[in-house]
């Protein structure tokens, strides 16, 4: 009897709030790459951002929402119970140790984390534990620092079958379907006083509305997903 594979994708983030820049792409790549599941992972203490503008438990609530309505997504809140930075390396090593022996993971990245990929905390390590699935955003080019292109280089696959071949250490970059919005361009609509429609769900909206979120933040000048 042949086992079942699961193939699981992870897409992690602060979703501070999850929108349709999240959604879209991720549901595209997941069909793309016979993705079984993926799980929306918030981040309690970013080791490379500002702390999130609203607290874990209203980013949860938001993204329980979309998964409530999604057969493919769920979330895990497991980076939120923890008091230390969310290193994307520990996540794996739990992932892991729950997944099947011939389970899959597959970590989803946007092109501008790819840049600074080789700086996070034992990127080494992540690469014996998953794939990375890298989003392109059409048109943006990224800047690779030429101290880390011949680590990148080990692991860039151009070749979709390597996926399959091997069970980790590929990084395979692919285009999307990329929507021009971003949390930072959501929280400063809604400080304003103006409605983000078409940019996000609209159960997200409605429970941003009734908890009066974003509505008195002072926003940082750095952009994010």
């Amino acid at each position: 009897m042949t086992e079942t594979k699961t193939r699981i994708g992870i897409l992690g983030g602060s979703f501070d709030p999850v929108h349709f820049g999240h959604i879209k792409p991720t549901l595209e790549l997941a069909e793309h790459f016979n993705l079984h599941t993926v799980r929306l992972l918030p981040c309690k203490v970013s080791p490379f951002k500002s702390a999130p503008h609203a607290s874990p438990q209203h980013r949860l609530n938001m993204l329980n929402l979309i998964a409530d309505n999604s057969a493919l997504l769920s979330v895990d809140d497991r980076e939120l119970r923890r008091d230390t930075p969310s290193y994307t390396y520990l996540t794996l090593q739990e992932l892991a140790a729950e997944s099947a022996a011939n389970d899959t993971l597959f970590w989803i990245m946007g092109m501008d984390a790819l840049v600074d990929f080789p700086e996070w905390h034992q990127a080494e390590k992540i690469m014996q534990l998953c794939h990375v699935l890298v989003l392109q955003r059409p048109g943006y080019t990224a800047a690779i620092k030429p101290a880390h292109q011949a680590w990148l280089a080990r692991y860039l696959t151009a070749n979709v079958e390597s996926l399959d071949k091997q069970a980790v250490g590929h990084i395979f970059i692919t285009a999307s379907t990329m929507l021009d919005i971003s949390s930072t361009q959501i929280r400063q609509i809604t400080h304003a006083g103006q409605q983000p429609r078409f940019l996000l769900p609209g159960g997200v909206w409605n429970y941003i509305k009734r908890n009066k979120l974003y509505q008195h933040q002072t926003e940082q000048l750095t952009q994010e997903f």
